[in-house]
C-alpha cells in the first residue's frame, strides 16, 4: 500500500510535467517575435494553465487524505469543483477560438456566467458556514451541480457537431476527448461529494482514486495537440525561398523585396480589412510565402478539400482571382505592377 501511494503521487508528478510542456508549447511561439503565431497560443496556454493549477490541487488533495489525514471531504471537494469550474470556462473560451461560429456566443455567454457565479457563491458559502449549515444546503448544491454538468455538456457538443461539420478531424477529435475527460473529472468530484450524504463508501468515492488517469491523459492530449497546432507550425512556417507550386495553383513569384519583417503586421491589416477568420489568415500567409494547398494542409492539419473551401472563400472576400491578387493586396501592388516584376526578373 505504501509503493502503491508513491506510484500514484509519481503519476502525478508525471502529469504535471506534461501540462508544463504543453504550456511551453503555447508559450514560446509567442516570446518569439521571428515566430508565426496562432490566434490559439493565449487561450491554449491560459487552459493549460488553468488545468495545471487544478492538477497540483487534485495532488494535494490525495497526500493530504490518504498520507497525512489532515483535509475535511466535504470542505475540499467543494474548492476542488470551484477550481474545476474556473477551467471549465477557460475551456468554452478556448472552444470559441477553435471553432468560432457566431451562432454559438449566447450559448457560450450563458454559461460563461454561470460558472463564475457558481464558483465564487459556493466557495464563499463553504468559507463561511461550518459542514452542518452547508449540510443543510445539500440539494441546493446538487441542483447547482446538476445545472452546471448539463449546460457544459450542452455547450461542448454544440462545438463538437460545428467541428464535426467543418470537416477537421484534428479539432474534432480533440474537442471529443477535452470534453469527455473534463467531465469526468467534475463527476468525480460531484461523486466525492455525494459520498458525506450517503455514507462515504469506498464504491462512492472510487472514481475520486482515478482522477490522475485522467489528468496524465487530458495533458499528453493537450501537449500533442498544442505541439501540432501551435509550437511546430511556428517553427516550420518561417520565411524562406519561395517554393514552386504546380501550374493549376497559378503560385505567382514573390518579389524579394517584398519579404519585410512587418509581413505579419500588413498580412493582419489585411484579415481586419476583408474580415478574414483567422484560420483564413494563416492561410493567406502561407500562400503568401508560397505554399501549396497540399503543404498548407499538412501544416495545419487540415484535409486538403478544406483547404481548398478556405481558399476559395479568401479569394471571394478579397476580390480576387488566383494567388497572385492575394500577393498583390498584401503588396499592395497591381497586378500589372506584379507582372512586370516577373517580366524583368
Amino acid at each position: 500500500m505504501h509503493y502503491f501511494r508513491e506510484i500514484i503521487l509519481l503519476f502525478y508528478i508525471i502529469s504535471i510535467a506534461l501540462g508544463v510542456a504543453g504550456v511551453t508549447c503555447c508559450v514560446l511561439p509567442m516570446l518569439s517575435r521571428q515566430r508565426q503565431r496562432t490566434e490559439l497560443g493565449k487561450p491554449m496556454a491560459l487552459f493549460m494553465g488553468g488545468l495545471l493549477a487544478t492538477c497540483f490541487y487534485d495532488m494535494i488533495i490525495y497526500y493530504g487524505n490518504y498520507v497525512l489525514g489532515i483535509f475535511s471531504n466535504l470542505e475540499v471537494m467543494r474548492i476542488g469543483n470551484c477550481i474545476i469550474a474556473g477551467a471549465m470556462c477557460l475551456w468554452i473560451l478556448l472552444q470559441q477560438r477553435i471553432i468560432q461560429r457566431e451562432a454559438l456566443k449566447h450559448l457560450d455567454r450563458v454559461m460563461l456566467r454561470y460558472l463564475p457565479l457558481y464558483s465564487l457563491v459556493w466557495l464563499v458559502l463553504t468559507i463561511a458556514l461550518s459542514l452542518n449549515q452547508f449540510y443543510t444546503l445539500k440539494w441546493l448544491l446538487l441542483a447547482s451541480d446538476i445545472l452546471l454538468i448539463v449546460g457544459f455538456l450542452s455547450v461542448c457538443v454544440a462545438h463538437i457537431i460545428y467541428a464535426a461539420v467543418g470537416g477537421e478531424k484534428t479539432d474534432l477529435h480533440y474537442l471529443i476527448l477535452i470534453t469527455g475527460m473534463l467531465l469526468w473529472n467534475y463527476i468525480s468530484y460531484f461523486w466525492s461529494e455525494t459520498s458525506v450524504y450517503w455514507g462515504n463508501s469506498g464504491f462512492i468515492r472510487a472514481p475520486m482514486d482515478l482522477t490522475i488517469i485522467i489528468w496524465m491523459a487530458i495533458n499528453a492530449v493537450n501537449l500533442i495537440y498544442s505541439y501540432r497546432k501551435i509550437f511546430r507550425p511556428a517553427f516550420e512556417a518561417e520565411d524562406g525561398p519561395i517554393q514552386t507550386a504546380p501550374p493549376d495553383e497559378q503560385q505567382p513569384q514573390q518579389p524579394a523585396q517584398a519579404r519585410t519583417p512587418d509581413i505579419r503586421e500588413r498580412i493582419e491589416e489585411v484579415r481586419e480589412q476583408y474580415q478574414l477568420t483567422p484560420r483564413e489568415k494563416e492561410v493567406v500567409e502561407l500562400i503568401y510565402r508560397g505554399r501549396t494547398n497540399r503543404e498548407i494542409a499538412e501544416m495545419l492539419f487540415l484535409s486538403e478539400s478544406t483547404v481548398k473551401t478556405h481558399v476559395y472563400n479568401i479569394f471571394r472576400k478579397m476580390g480576387v482571382k488566383n494567388r497572385v491578387g492575394v500577393h498583390c493586396i498584401i503588396n499592395e501592388e497591381s497586378v500589372e505592377q506584379m507582372e512586370n516584376h516577373d517580366q524583368e526578373q
